[in-house]
């Protein structure tokens, strides 16, 4: 056994990371169709402008500008009888399931007012879900394996949720004709999202303990924000991620054009890109061992040039070409797998150094910042492709000729 010397790096049950790691499979149903569904269905299928759609999703992720190191920094601070991080997944799950609702399946008339809104409530409560959630997973262990461990569940989970967010509609379409196509699809995630967050995080608050030992927490917002922005290896970590997670939610918030205008497979995208995330679930414990080889650090390397070298594939893709694209997205698949367990278990490490020199407890803020340069650089990467896109002549429901095309490819 790892470190049976205190209950803070003992090696956890896997009942416990279990029921920890259940919540993340919702919010991933939740939060993963925002760039990958939104901006197909709501210009294809109800009509908004492919600019407007990009700047609204950027708008709505910039508006956490305010709430991330807010939500991060009052967490770490909150003292209830049922913990510091609980109140606030219980909070921010009931403002995601209604939101998510809204987005995914409107009633009436959509506008772009009705994006935004519903968009901004539901990254207010991804907020306060994650950044508790993220600290309370690395204050469950202080061993070094063992928070591989439970990030590698916790992510098990996500990527499973991946997978349902485009293998159950397309079950759905094949056994009861509705939801092969994307709008389809998007309205069975909702309410599966409306359903399963508060069962799933539920059965987490009440399994799961959260820990007794905590560090002092009197620094100041100010004071923990120059720490980390000192910490040479948490920075070196956040800026390969930021990259990383630009170039992903860029692709991803063209995919489905993409798969639609250009490689012409309207009706099976969500089975065709399903097998992106079965990858990523398939390749989630072969990373995990080999992190344990050869390091954490080395194995983040491997995945990240994967990565690189199956990005031009895009380019080589045309009309029909559906093996293509499958390489691709299986390249893609295997790449995602390491990003979503060791670049998060690599972040619990450098943020328990952290606490280790200053002697407070700074998980919060640190998952904060992290929380808020991920969606900047998200909003950033969503808010500068469609309309690019849209710059370049594409439109999804007009005529597109081979530069229009092009653009997508790009």
């Amino acid at each position: 056994m790892l470190g049976e010397a205190t209950p803070e790096n003992r090696r956890l049950k896997k009942s416990t990371l279990f029921y920890f790691g259940l919540p993340d499979y919702a919010v991933y149903l939740a939060a993963i169709p925002v760039s990958l569904y939104l901006p197909y269905v709501y210009s294809r299928n109800l009509g908004l402008d492919l600019t407007d759609i990009g700047l609204i999703l950027m708008l709505a992720r910039l508006s956490d500008v305010i709430t991330d190191p807010l939500i991060g920094y009052l967490s770490d601070r909150t003292q209830t009888r049922f913990g510091k991080r609980k109140p606030w997944l219980a909070g921010g799950t009931v403002i995601m399931m209604f939101s998510a609702w809204q987005l995914f399946a409107p009633s009436g008339d959509v506008d772009n007012w009705h994006l935004l809104i519903w968009s901004m409530l539901l990254w207010l409560g991804w907020t306060m879900i994650n950044i508790p959630y993220f600290a309370w997973g690395a204050e469950l262990s202080e061993d070094y394996h063992e928070r591989t461990r439970i990030t590698a569940w916790r992510q098990f989970f996500g990527f499973l949720g991946n997978v349902s967010v485009l293998g159950i509609p397309t079950i759905s379409g094949k056994l009861f004709n509705y939801g092969s196509i994307p709008s389809e699809g998007l309205t069975i995630v909702g309410f599966m999202a409306l359903v399963l967050l508060p069962v799933l995080m539920f059965l987490a608050l009440w399994k799961v303990p959260e820990t007794t030992k905590h560090r002092k927490t009197e620094v100041s917002l100010l004071k923990s924000s120059k720490q980390m922005f000192s910490n040479g290896s948490f920075m070196l970590l956040f800026t390969g991620f930021l990259m990383l997670s630009m170039g992903t939610t860029w692709a991803g918030s063209m995919f489905m054009l993409l798969a639609d205008f250009v490689v012409n497979v309207e009706g099976n995208i969500q089975a065709i890109l399903l097998g992106h995330y079965v990858v990523q679930l398939i390749t989630l414990p072969l990373w995990l061992q080999l992190s344990y080889r050869i390091g954490k650090k080395q194995t983040w390397i491997i995945g990240a040039v994967i990565y690189c070298l199956a990005s031009p594939g895009y380019m080589m893709l045309g009309s029909g070409d559906v093996a293509g694209l499958i390489a691709v997205l299986v390249m893609y698949g295997i790449a995602g797998g390491n990003f979503g367990a060791i670049s998060l278990a690599m972040k619990a490490d450098v943020i328990d150094v952290a606490a280790m020199r200053t002697g407070n407890h700074v998980a919060g803020s640190y998952m904060a910042v992290w929380s808020l340069g991920t969606k900047l650089f998200q909003a950033l990467a969503i808010g500068m492709a469609l309309p690019t896109l849209a710059f370049l002549g594409f439109d999804p429901n007009g005529t597109n000729g081979p530069d229009e095309l092009l653009a997508l490819r790009l």
